[in-house]
């Protein structure tokens, strides 16, 4: 029996996934069924996004909501364990406890796939510290997760002879809106699924995210009308129709070089552009 491929998403925050990669993540399940196996990181405990209730409840309440949205497509969820075995509350920073944390995480799942933000290099746009450094961590870790002694072992599994290097994607990113994109997926057989899951995280968008942008909490039928809208949104971005629901991404060279069966593999029926097929040269 041939293994399962192992896909991993690694966001900052405990509902980032949902937004930008959800579909894929249920697309996979749809389709491989048992022969996927999915992991969702989040690098920040996102204690700090609530304006009444303390950091433990927080944490609590967002990590609940966390595993009922992995439970809707039978994926795996976790908080990363920085090296001294702690969590970061909020603001990711670029330091040996956060690299060496990420890459005992990545070494554990052994995933085929991983999942991040993009860097966003445009001194323009707006960044969330969490989201950039986030994307800047992965790729900072990515050629040293072949080093079997670059950071101090967690576990023993993250001591191997040999580690293959994951493919790295990125998803889109609300901050940078940028328009160039290399594989575009339609979602809209699983929309349902990822709609569910963003439900999920019922303390952040009934509550957190409309107090924090000044504005009246929306009802279930008012969030899922935004939430659809801002599929729109991507697809205006990008030039596409407005109504088919997509997810975006970008293949980099991160960690391993793709190859053509790569992109058929973790993103089965996608539409992959001509131009991303000449950069990558496949």
């Amino acid at each position: 029996m041939q293994s399962p491929i192992r896909v991993m998403s690694i966001m900052a925050h405990q509902d980032d996934f949902e937004f930008n990669a959800g579909g894929l993540f249920a697309w996979l399940r749809r389709h491989y069924g048992d022969r996927v196996e999915l992991k969702i990181l989040a690098t920040t405990r996102g204690a700090s996004g609530h304006q009444t209730m303390g950091l433990e409840e927080t944490f609590r309440i967002r990590e609940k909501e966390a595993q009922a949205s992995a439970n809707v497509i039978g994926a795996s969820y976790e908080c990363l364990n920085l090296l001294d075995n702690s969590h970061a509350i909020g603001q990711v920073f670029l330091d040996r406890n956060t690299l060496g944390g990420l890459w005992n995480a990545i070494r554990d799942f052994r995933p085929d796939f991983i999942i991040c933000p993009p860097v966003i290099t445009d001194p323009r746009a707006g960044i969330h510290i969490d989201h950039y450094n986030t994307a800047w961590a992965v790729r900072y870790v990515a050629y040293q997760l072949t080093v079997p002694h670059a950071y101090p072992a967690l576990t023993e599994k993250a001591r191997t002879a040999r580690f293959p290097a994951p493919l790295i994607i990125n998803c889109d990113d609300t901050y940078a809106r940028e328009s160039g994109y290399d594989v575009a997926l339609d979602i809209s057989a699983v929309y349902a699924e990822k709609e569910r899951m963003i439900l999920c995280h019922d303390s952040q968008i009934f509550d957190w995210l409309p107090w924090n942008a000044g504005v009246k909490a929306p009802t279930r039928e008012e969030y899922t009308a935004e939430f659809l809208g801002r599929h729109h949104e991507v697809n205006r971005r990008y030039g596409f129709d407005i109504e088919t629901p997509r997810e975006v991404f970008r293949v980099t060279f991160w960690g391993r070089v793709p190859t053509r069966q790569d992109l058929d593999t973790i993103f089965p029926g996608a539409s992959i552009s001509q131009e991303a097929l000449a950069r990558l040269k496949l």
